[in-house]
């Protein structure tokens, strides 16, 4: 695929998931009582596409455990999406993290490309959820000092 292709394609999938993002508003505002919330895996989807297109990665094999892709020295990148929570969570190992900040347009940036281990330390452990834990913004910070080349 081209790059060319690529950019259209992430536009495309911009525009549909500003689309759905505005239908949930309005799902909130016509039934308050339900959350409307359920674009999880939607929104995961998108930021892996985004993560291997944009970022030349390689989707990793079906079933692989604790990441998503890999770069193309062969490093494993577990990639996360986020559009409105103030912290990430994450499980297992990788070599890298990459964070995709999606907002309410479709639009993204990057919050954080970098070692897994060091965001891994900075993290907090949640024995309830089962997942370490990071602020976005401890992300951000942090992402001045570590980003991936």
């Amino acid at each position: 695929m081209s790059t060319s292709d690529k950019h259209q394609r992430i536009a495309a999938i911009q525009h549909l998931l500003a689309s759905i993002f505005a239908s949930q508003k309005a799902l909130k505002e016509l039934a308050p009582d339900y959350n409307w919330s359920g674009l999880g895996n939607l929104l995961g989807d998108f930021g892996e596409l985004i993560a291997i297109d944009h970022y030349d990665l390689t989707k990793a094999p079906s079933g692989a455990s604790s990441y998503d892709a890999l770069t193309q020295d062969g490093k494993t990148v577990q990639i996360k999406t986020n559009r409105a929570a103030g912290q990430i969570g994450f499980r297992g190992d990788a070599d890298l993290l990459l964070v995709i900040g999606v907002s309410n347009d479709g639009q993204w940036k990057e919050i954080y490309y970098g070692d897994f281990k060091a965001v891994k330390n900075l993290s907090r452990y949640s024995a309830r959820d089962n997942k370490h834990m990071i602020a976005v913004s401890k992300l951000e910070a942090l992402s001045t000092s570590t980003r991936y080349k």
